[in-house]
Parts: structure tokens; sequence; C-alpha cells
């Protein structure tokens, strides 16, 4: 009986320690939690596509020095090189929840896959009446939109914010051209033909496959935007593609000046593109955008031959200019929307938006009020080149919508890399992108097959 007494009290000394020692690592677990989870909303992540993370990291140091209350708060930046790479990641970062509290958007969709994901900003912080005083026409159009509450009341926002823009140029060398040869596209074609007269053995203008030139899909995109003022690819009909895409392909024809077949297979054998034939001062002119600087500086292309003229339009400046830029947007599920708001506060401020593109020097400004102090700089300190060489104000700025950038730009690209392109491949292209559009963005016609479209 004693012994019996003895066990009870043995077993129950034992279940006291086991439910303290179950009590402590609970415990000691909700604390990890609650570190883990400090640590987390002590970080605030920006990603932006393109541009270098160090001239970002520099630029978060001024901000922190303006607002001492974030000195503290370790801000991450990530800097993508490709689109394409940054949108899955995006993707794939927003359903895991290691997403960040700022991110970057492309223009050419309207519609984003994540636009839901996007808080809209607070009137209180940017007004879109001040907004369209601030900025260039064409980003109110794009970047302000009304919501309509149940009452039928409607609001003005801006969604987005933007701190710099650029358009399509041609970097030419003055060696063999002159800006007055690329005032509109029939003065170019003429200078075109007398090049190839006097220097056989050079190509002219790089401009027609699309898998050995920079851009290509823009570029095919501006000759679109040319015919019939077309700014997204619903109005891209069959008159449309087939001038526009006629004007494209002179430019690859060999009857008439071009080498260029006979070296695209080199290129494309050794993973190069028109850059390289340009630093060779074997293609005369290129056309991209202004960021292109950099791919040419590291090409080694000679520092004083190099100029620039914004893309021509046919005869008079009254066609569109597609425009490229990304805007700043708040992930609407961020811990840290103080902070998020008092960074596109510190964006809109004339003083930070010039600060910014102090490290960008190769972005015309976004802003009205930094044109006259920026147009004047270099893009690059070893280059003559000056924003205002890619500066045109009578062209009219517009975005084009791809319906999807990533699988636009990287089909058209094989589209233009056909020896022959045929206007039932292009509403192939054309019919497939859209049935795709309509599974992210509505999520209609799930079961239908986009690759026999």
């Amino acid at each position: 009986m004693e012994f019996n007494k003895n066990k009870i009290i043995f077993t129950v000394i034992w279940v006291i320690i086991l439910l303290s020692i179950i009590f402590l690592l609970v415990t000691m677990n909700s604390v990890d939690n609650s570190n883990n989870t400090k640590n987390w909303t002590d970080e605030f992540k920006i990603w932006i596509v393109w541009d270098k993370i160090e001239s970002l990291n520099d630029f978060i140091e001024w901000f922190k020095k303006i607002y001492p209350a974030y000195k503290n708060k370790q801000i991450i930046v990530e800097a993508f090189n490709s689109y394409e790479d940054y949108t899955y990641t995006l993707m794939s970062a927003l359903s895991s929840g290691n997403w960040p509290d700022l991110f970057v958007l492309n223009n050419s969709e309207k519609k984003s896959v994540f636009s839901d994901q996007v808080l809209w900003l607070d009137p209180n912080i940017i007004n879109p009446n001040d907004f369209r005083k601030k900025y260039k026409w064409v980003f109110g159009d794009d970047l302000i939109s009304v919501y309509t509450d149940e009452s039928n009341v409607s609001k003005e926002y801006v969604i987005w914010l933007p701190v710099w823009y650029e358009t399509l140029w041609i970097y030419y060398n003055r060696r063999y051209v002159k800006s007055t040869d690329l005032d509109n596209i029939s003065t170019m074609n003429n200078v075109i033909s007398d090049l190839k007269n006097k220097y056989d053995d050079l190509i002219p203008i790089w401009i027609w496959n699309g898998s050995t030139v920079l851009n290509a899909s823009d570029i095919i995109t501006q000759f679109f935007m040319l015919e019939w003022w077309v700014t997204w690819l619903w109005n891209l009909n069959t008159n449309v593609f087939k001038s526009a895409f006629w004007a494209y392909l002179l430019y690859g024809d060999t009857t008439w000046y071009n080498w260029y077949n006979e070296r695209y297979q080199e290129l494309k054998d050794t993973k190069r593109n028109s850059i390289y034939l340009f630093s060779r001062w074997e293609v005369l002119m290129i056309v991209w955008f202004p960021s292109m600087v950099k791919d040419i500086k590291e090409s080694w292309f000679s520092k004083s031959m190099l100029q620039a003229v914004p893309f021509p339009h046919y005869f008079s400046a009254w066609w569109k200019t597609l425009i490229n830029y990304n805007y700043f947007v708040i992930n609407k599920d961020t811990q840290n929307l103080d902070l998020a708001n008092a960074f596109i506060s510190y964006l809109y401020s004339d003083a930070w938006a010039s600060s910014y593109l102090s490290y960008f020097t190769y972005y015309l400004p976004a802003l009205l009020s930094l044109e006259s102090e920026k147009l004047d700089q270099k893009i690059d300190p070893d280059f003559n080149v000056i924003l205002r060489d890619f500066y045109n104000d009578s062209y009219e700025l517009s975005s084009f919508d791809k319906a999807i950038k990533n699988i636009y730009d990287r089909e058209i690209i094989s589209l233009l890399d056909n020896i022959i392109i045929s206007e039932q491949n292009f509403n192939s292209f054309k019919d497939s992108l859209f049935c795709k559009f309509n599974k992210l963005s509505t999520f209609s016609d799930l079961s239908a097959n986009c690759e026999n479209k």
C-alpha cells in the first residue's frame, strides 16, 4: 500500500516536471517566433529592375538622413537585370509571403497581374490635381484612376509614382552620320542609301532580326505607333500590321543596302548583338533606349564619336513616340506603411527626385520642373552626349499596352527572326497572347489551349 502511494507521488512529480518542460519549450518557441516576427517587420524590402543596386543603396542612405525615424531600419534592395526573371520571382514572393514592401511595374501593361496587390496612394500625400501639374501629361493619363464607392461617390487616386522615363533614340557614329541626316524617316533612308554606296563593306543601321538587336520588341512597337496612332495590342489590326512590318523589314532588305544577313548567324553563334558591330565601326547606327549607353561603354566605343538623336517620325512630328518607364508601387500587404508613404513622398519632391536621377543620369526626368536642370547633363561622363540630344518636345509621348510584357517581348522577337513573316503568323501570335491574358486577368477560358490559337 505504501509502495503504491510512493509510486503515485513519484508519477505526479514526473508529470509536473514533464509539463514544466513542455511549457518552457512552448514559451521559448513563442519568444523565438516573436523575435522572428520582429526581425521580419524590421526589414523593409524594395525591388527594382534594370538599375544598379549600389546606386539605390546610396540614395537610401540620404533618405535615412532626411527621415531619422528610420535610420535603424534595415532597408534591403534587390535589383533584377531581367524583367521576366523579376516577374516570376515577384509572383513566387507574393504567394509565399516573402514579398517586398515597395516594388516597380512597367508601363507597358495597363492591367498587370499584380494590379490587385497595389495600394493606391493616399491623396493627402499625392494629390491627383497636383500630380497632373507637376508631371508630363502622359503620366496623368497612365497613372491616375477613379474609385467609385458603394454610395456612387467617385474619387481620383494616383496609383503609381514614376521618377524617370525613356524613349527610343538612334545612337550614331558621327564620323559617318550627322544629326540632320536623321530629322525624319525620309532623310534617314536617304543617308542609309548614300552610306551604302560609299561604304559597301559597312552596315548603315542594324534594326531587322530580333534576337541580335537589343530591344527589338520596342523598335517594332514604335513602327506600329507610327501607323494610325496605335497604342495597344487590341488595335493592331491587319492593315497596321502589314504597313508597319513592311516599313520595318525594309531595313533588312539586302537588295537595298544591308549586309545584315551575312552577319546575323555569326552574331547568333557567338552570342553577340548589334553593339558588338557598332563598337567595331562595322554598323554605323543602332536603335535603343538611353540606358544602352552602359552597354556601349562596356564595348569600348570611341568616346568622341558617339552621338544620338530621337528616333525619327515620318516627315513631321505628330505621330506618337513610345515611352518606357517603371513606376514605384506600395504593396497593399506591407507591415511598414508609414515608411512606404515616407519613401514615396521623398521621391515626389523635386529635390529628391533630382537626387535619384543623379544616380541614373541616362534617364529623362518625369517631373516637368527638372527638365531645365537635367537636359543639359551628360548621360555618362565619358561621352559628349546630353539628355537634350534625345528630347523633342513636339513628339507626343505614349505608352503601348502589350497585354503581357514578357510574352509580347519574347514572342515578337521570334516572329521577327522568321525569314518570312506572314499575316497568319502574326494573327496566331496576337490570338495566343490574348488567350493567355484572359486567363491571367479574368480567369476566363482556363481550359483553352492558347498555343493552338
